[in-house]
This record gives C-alpha cells, structure tokens and sequence, in this order.
C-alpha cells in the first residue's frame, strides 16, 4: 500500500506542474552537422531545476536522454512522439532531451547478417560515429557529438537552467548523470550505450529487438559484460509487436540474454499494480491488436503513446523513479 501511495502522491504533485519545452537545430548547436537536422526537443521543469520550489519534486541532477526510433521526432504538445513521457520526467526532476540523429536505417537490416557482432558494429557507428557493413556516420553526426555540442550550446544560452553539469571538464558526456532511454531503434541504442557506459538507468520501450534470425540468436552484445548494472535496466513492451521482424518471443531471449530475468518474473502492467513487484520486464496487452503490420505498428508505439498517459502514467513514474535495493 505504501508504495502505491507513493505514486498517487507523484501524481497529486504533478498536477500543478508546468514545464517548457523548446526545439533546437542540431546544425544551431554545431555547424559541422548538415544531414538530419530536424530539431532536438527539450522538456524542463524551471520551478525545479531553477526556482528549486518546495512544493514540487527535486532537481534530480540526471539528465533523462530519449532516443527516438526510426523516422520517428519528439515533437511537443499536439504533435506526435513521447511528449506525455517527456513532460512527466521533467516534473519529476530531470532535464530532458530528445535527441535528432541518423535514424533512416533500421537496425533490423543486421537481422540475417553472419557477423554475430552487426548489431553492435551498427550501434557503435551510430553513437559514436564510424563504419558498418550497412551504414557510415561522421563523428559530427553521431549521437555522442551531437550530445556535446547541444549541452555546450544551452550551457550558454540558457545557462540558469545547468545543462552543463552533465559534462566533464575535458568537454566529454558525464555518463553517470544521464539516464538514457529510448523507443523501437532509440531503445536499442539506449542499451548499447548503457553496456558500454555506467549511466544512471535505461529504459527501452519497443525494444530491445536486435536478434539474429540467420543464427536465430539474440545480439550478441547483449551478453557482454555492462558498464550499468544491470539492475538500472527496464525494458516495457507491448505482446502483440512484432515490428522490425522480431517476434514476442524472440524479445524475451533478448531480455533473458540481458540478464533481466535475474530479478524476478515479467510483470504484466494490465493486471498488477504500482510498483510491479519491482520487475525490470513490463508487459501490455493493450490496446489489443490483430497480428497485422498495422495492428503491430500500434502495438509497438503503445507504451509511449499520449493517448495511453493515464493507463501508463504509474508505469512511467515507475520506471523514471525507481531505486534499486
């Protein structure tokens, strides 16, 4: 009962909350950018992490970093994307950011690759920029760089707000700081980073996908050893997504290769209550969907999706706020 009381509070708080969100162009933090210049979305709660007022949730000092999934943008109120998401971490405490980056090329292409590590190889290039067998980003495209050089950019145009304090002295990301997140190829993305890099805790919705169907294997960096404990990890999906050619099932050997199972069963959000008997694995059913490629693109969108906000909003808070023993 205490913890459900717990959330119900949150939510109370949060009634009186308002946050802003603004867009930047990544070509406007770092003129060496030139190619998926659609803009970054920030969502702060300035009360919070300005005003510091007593009445409304702590600064948190973590940034939360969404990563969007594959042509998808994380457009504000009355347009499409995780905004609901977005604006509930923001009063919760977190700066937020959702990232543009090179998000044409789904990571499914590596599906029937033979190279056991494509997935990762694709990540890395992606995140940090460089060359896979499928795809090559310059270092001023990747999400890394474009991370840095809008946290520059706001450090300096909107410096009461301290975005700057999730980077290091030398100019590169305070890993530590940010909890990193994100839908569908976002959410792959997101685990990868968090395998490479101790960060505060993952979230992956739609995701995490990456499975072999030549081998019929999960990736294979889903067994290396983590930055992140592994306990930070959550993973929330719909049974019924079948996006990228992964099916229900094969996302289960992922999160079991993962190590998620090590804390206990799923926990299915339909039927259980706040807080999930503390899973790291989240499971829906709704809305149900027939098993066609429309009814999975519903499925697979359906945990973020603003129209759900009210059914998943203990979820979210859930998964934002949640401490391991």
């Amino acid at each position: 009962m205490k913890a459900i009381y717990t959330a119900t509070l949150m939510l109370a708080t949060l009634a009186h909350a308002e946050v802003t969100s603004i867009s930047i162009l990544p070509s406007a933090a770092d003129s060496a950018i030139k190619t998926f210049d659609n803009p970054h979305w920030l969502y702060v709660n300035r009360d919070i992490v300005v005003e510091h007022k007593a009445n409304l949730a702590q600064d948190r000092h973590e940034l939360y970093l969404f990563i969007p999934g594959t042509h998808e943008r994380g457009t504000p109120r009355g347009g499409k994307g995780p905004y609901a998401f977005c604006n509930l971490a923001a009063n919760l405490g977190y700066h937020v950011i959702v990232l543009a980056y090179p998000d044409e090329t789904p990571a499914a292409v590596c599906r029937n690759d033979s190279d056991p590590n494509a997935f990762e190889e694709f990540r890395m290039a992606i995140i940090q920029g460089g060359s896979s067998e499928h795809i090559t980003i310059e270092r001023a495209e990747s999400i890394e760089n474009r991370l840095i050089k809008l946290l520059q950019r706001l450090e300096k145009i909107r410096p009461r707000e301290n975005w700057g304090q999730f980077l290091n002295e030398d100019g590169t990301i305070k890993w530590q700081s940010i909890a990193v997140g994100g839908q569908s190829q976002g959410g792959g993305h997101a685990a990868m980073i968090a395998i490479k890099h101790r960060v505060a805790r993952v979230i992956c919705t739609g995701a995490p996908k990456d499975y072999n169907q030549l081998q019929d294997v999960p990736a294979a960096f889903y067994s290396e050893e983590s930055a992140t404990p592994k306990d930070r990890f959550f993973a929330f999906n719909h049974r019924q997504d079948y996006m990228g050619g992964t099916a229900p099932e094969q996302l289960q050997k992922n999160l079991q290769a993962l190590g998620l199972y090590a804390f206990g069963p799923l926990a299915n959000v339909d039927a259980e209550v706040f807080p999930y008997h503390h899973s790291k694995i989240l499971m829906t059913a709704y809305p149900v969907v027939t098993e066609s490629n429309e009814g999975s693109r519903i499925a697979h969108g359906s945990m973020l999706n603003p129209k759900n906000a009210d059914r998943f909003k203990k979820v979210w808070i859930y998964m934002l706020t949640e401490v391991s023993p």
